[in-house]
Parts: structure tokens; sequence; C-alpha cells
């Protein structure tokens, strides 16, 4: 929770990219996304369904691979192994 004390002052509000984004785009959206850690608060929240997409039409980062990033880059989340990772996948 640290990190969201160091929060950048700058954020960018997620915007559905209509073209193809460069990599220095995409890293702008993944230091600067503005996060909000209640997303997941959200009764209509639910990661048992299935798995979001990771690449949108144009090949970018969709908005929840930017969240992934983020919160990876900052040390939010919980690790995860690979069996925990496929034994979630099989019982979806």
């Amino acid at each position: 929770m640290e990190a969201l004390l160091e929060r950048p002052t700058k954020t960018t509000k997620w915007v559905k990219p209509t073209r193809k984004l460069t990599e220095d785009e995409i890293e702008d959206l993944i230091e600067n996304y503005d996060y909000d850690p209640s997303i997941y608060d959200n009764d209509e929240y639910d990661d048992t369904t299935e798995l979001d997409p990771i690449y949108d039409v144009y090949g970018n980062p969709t908005e929840a691979t930017i969240r992934a990033m983020y919160e990876s880059r900052h040390g939010i989340g919980e690790e995860t192994t690979l069996d925990e990772l496929l034994a979630w996948v099989d019982n979806l």
C-alpha cells in the first residue's frame, strides 16, 4: 500500500485506443495509470469467470493488462506461482 501513497501526480484516465499505440505511449499508460484499487470491491467484479483479453484488435494491451502491469511494477497484489495459476484455470 506504500506504493499508493507515492503515486505520481500525473495520471492517465483510460481511453480505449482507436489505433496501434507506440511503445512509448504504452509505457506512458502503464507509468501514469490512474490506479483505483476499489475496482476489486465492486460487486460486479468477478475474477472467477472467463479471462479478460490481453490485447485489443490493434495489438495494444487492454485496460486489464495495463492495470496488471501497473500492479506488478508497484508491488501491488499477490504473487502467483505457475501451479496456482494452472489450478485456477482448470477450475474455470
